[in-house]
């Protein structure tokens, strides 16, 4: 594996003039402090964020567009700075440590795009039971005209748990190709782990698949995506336990189709389809510790038809990877903590080298 080392260039001084309203966004001329495999490189796209999410592509002009969760809003990247088209979401710190110390701010999760001015978004700053997936309306003026045009209902308590306030921290969202319906991975009680099923048509959010009602005791699902007519969902399990695990589930009979363990893939956070290939996925591997942000990994996860996946490591080093997205480019973009929570040193890398 080769050693990419932060290296400045003096283009960068430029950039770190950014208009009002905007934040600087490294242009592409800084490799990442990773570890990569031969023939895979790692460029930083973006930085200075607080706990960004999730990574999308706006249709028409595939502007990266970015889950700045901790700081409460969504940016895209043009013109080589970092846009707010949406600010001011609700935020609420996910945690409380034992030396009562509030840890891991939380705000939106996770985006999709339905058109290049239709942005469908987690509203996950609010209390568990009361997230709602926001459709805004995405106005050429910027943040301050963006408005919302519709909420979904909240999934409320599934099971008879004391600790199960409902659904919350929804993240992972994926958008099918009827353009109508999408699916989010839940994060309520872990009496019952869910993915929830909404339609953009009505508004209607509900539950879909539950891995407890099915048999699979692996909960924390992270993030969904269409894939050969069903859904694939990444569960993360146990923080810090080699435990993850990912599930097909059938659309049409709402059963798990197949479902592969990971081996040596702790706490897999993002998966996205290699473009071109059928079973072949980038799955991030985020190495969960709440008190602090560990050194994770992507990895070229090969899911076979016998149920076996065939693990190849493509960067290591990579501190807090989450969720993760092929661009229009061929490139992996992935959306990282950085070193510590709640600050802004969370930041948006670019994988390049993945082949059908």
């Amino acid at each position: 594996m080769k050693r990419l080392f932060l290296i400045a260039a003096p283009l960068l001084i430029a950039a770190c003039v950014a208009e009002p309203g905007t934040l600087p966004v490294a242009p592409d001329l800084r490799t990442a402090d990773v570890f990569t495999t031969d023939g895979y490189n790692a460029t930083i796209v973006a930085e200075g964020l607080n706990n960004p999410s999730s990574v999308c592509f706006r249709p028409g002009d595939g502007a990266l567009t970015i889950c700045d969760s901790g700081n409460g809003r969504v940016v895209v990247i043009e013109d080589g700075r970092q846009l707010p088209i949406i600010e001011g979401m609700t935020t609420e710190y996910w945690k409380t440590l034992e030396d009562g110390t509030k840890a891991f701010k939380v705000g939106p999760l996770s985006a999709a795009w339905l058109s290049s001015q239709q942005l469908a978004v987690t509203d996950a700053g609010e209390p568990d039971g009361k997230e709602t997936i926001a459709t805004w309306h995405i106005s050429s003026e910027g943040a301050a005209k963006s408005n919302v045009k519709q909420r979904s209902n909240a999934i409320g308590p599934t099971t008879k748990d004391l600790k199960d306030l409902g659904e919350g921290n929804l993240s992972g969202m994926c958008l099918m190709p009827d353009g109508n319906t999408y699916y989010v991975c839940g994060q309520g009680s872990d009496a019952k782990s869910w993915v929830l099923r909404g339609n953009l048509a009505t508004g209607h959010l509900e539950t879909a698949f539950s891995a407890d009602d099915n048999g699979i005791a692996i909960n924390s699902p992270m993030q969904c995506i269409d894939w050969r007519g069903n859904l694939l969902v990444v569960y993360s399990g146990a923080g810090g336990k080699d435990d993850g695990l990912i599930v097909e589930w059938d659309l049409e009979t709402g059963k798990p189709a197949n479902q592969w363990s990971i081996p040596g893939i702790v706490d897999p956070m993002g998966i996205a389809k290699v473009p071109g290939s059928s079973n072949r996925f980038a799955v991030t591997d985020n190495n969960w510790l709440l008190t602090g942000v560990n050194a994770g990994s992507v990895s070229l996860v090969t899911l076979e038809d016998s149920q076996e996946a065939r693990i190849e490591r493509v960067a290591k080093g990579v501190f807090g990877p989450v969720n993760c997205a092929f661009g229009p480019d061929g490139r992996l973009y992935v959306a990282c903590l950085g070193k510590t929570y709640d600050g802004n040193e969370g930041m948006v890398i670019a994988i390049n080298g993945f082949r059908k």
